[in-house]
């Protein structure tokens, strides 16, 4: 059973998950090998999902505006991937993020990442209109959801 907690940006596990997150989107977006995601916002806080001590899963919340967070970073490891980690690091994200006032959670996914889609629509987000930075690009899917 995996087990989800808040961790520093700069811890070790989170950083070699964070990694491996980048290289699989370079590969199922045919990225340039060097290809980084924009750095995120200082307030962020992050997630790593682990069982036992091997860290499995981890993803960051992003204050965007008052009440408004954003999803980032979300990845599992390939091989526990449809076991509930992934279930786990959304639920707990959207806890976090109303903890600290949010009253609506957004993300940003793509079109290669089917699965993901699913995750999200089973959570009760909704799809909505590309949001900024991502209005334009036919390769990302944008989703939003009403804490309560």
């Amino acid at each position: 059973m995996a087990t989800v907690a808040e961790c520093p940006a700069d811890d070790g596990f989170l950083r070699a998950l964070l990694t491996a997150m980048t290289a699989e989107l370079v590969v199922v977006y045919d990225l340039p090998p060097d290809a980084r995601p924009r750095p995120l916002a200082p307030a962020s806080r992050f997630l790593l999902a682990r069982d036992g001590s091997r860290a499995i899963g981890c993803c960051a919340v992003e204050p965007v505006s008052p009440g408004v967070y954003e999803l980032k970073r979300m990845f599992v490891a390939p091989d526990v991937r449809g076991t509930g980690v992934s279930t786990a690091l959304v639920a707990e994200s959207e806890r976090l993020a109303r903890s600290d006032g949010g009253v609506l959670i957004r993300l940003e996914t793509g079109v290669r990442q089917p699965a993901a889609m699913r995750l999200y629509e089973r959570a009760g987000y909704r799809r909505v209109p590309n949001f900024p930075p991502h209005d334009g690009d036919p390769e990302s899917v944008c989703y939003e959801k009403e804490l309560a």
